[in-house]
């Protein structure tokens, strides 16, 4: 199977089905919910042919911005000799976690202050273990009087996880703004600033 075709054919293993959710799944939950999906997809196809979909890694999940009652997860997914993160939307039907029938789920990324204090920390980092970088404009902006204004829609990379947001970022220097990509990493402990 090939790693463009994860995400659809993950898509087309869930039923819609309404419900509240209240909680988060679990890495367990989910691999069940695919699971029930790859076998109502066999069953609809009539094929005994085995789908080899395996949720591999939950990086984190969250309320869905697009759908009242969904949350969506960030996962690792392996298709075959395959392997790719996606964006699984989910409900809570009675206790139990089921799959959503929809392609493109977004996943939001960190909101604006979150992503404002993690690039002012890394800027310090960077200072302090290159003292010549404290000279550079940016990167004095960034330590204390740059200021991210919005974090827009995000894009997940299937290879690495990270989340690309469209990102507008405001400076001393440039009033009318600044818009740019930033990169996120959701971790247990919460989100990480990705440098380029």
């Amino acid at each position: 199977m090939r790693l463009t075709s994860i995400a659809l054919t993950a898509a087309a293993l869930f039923a819609a089905l309404p419900a509240q959710a209240s909680t988060m799944p679990t890495l367990e939950q989910i691999r069940s919910a695919v699971q029930a999906g790859v076998a109502k997809t066999q069953a609809k196809m009539q094929s005994s042919m085995p789908f080899a979909i395996k949720v591999t890694s939950l990086q984190g999940c969250q309320q869905s911005q697009e759908v009242p009652g969904e949350v969506v997860c960030l996962v690792g997914m392996s298709a075959g000799m395959r392997d790719a993160f996606n964006v699984l939307p989910l409900r809570d039907e009675g206790g139990t976690w089921v799959g959503v029938e929809r392609k493109d789920a977004k996943f939001a990324g960190p909101s604006p202050a979150e992503a404002q204090a993690m690039i002012r920390a890394w800027a310090k980092e960077e200072v302090a273990r290159n003292p010549e970088a404290a000279k550079d404009v940016q990167m004095q902006e960034a330590q204390s009087t740059m200021q991210v204004t919005a974090i827009n829609e995000c894009e997940v990379k299937r290879k690495t996880g990270y989340l690309v947001c469209d990102t507008q970022l405001s400076v001393p220097s440039r009033p009318d703004g600044i818009k740019t990509e930033l990169t996120f990493m959701l971790e247990s402990a919460g989100w990480r600033y990705v440098p380029r």
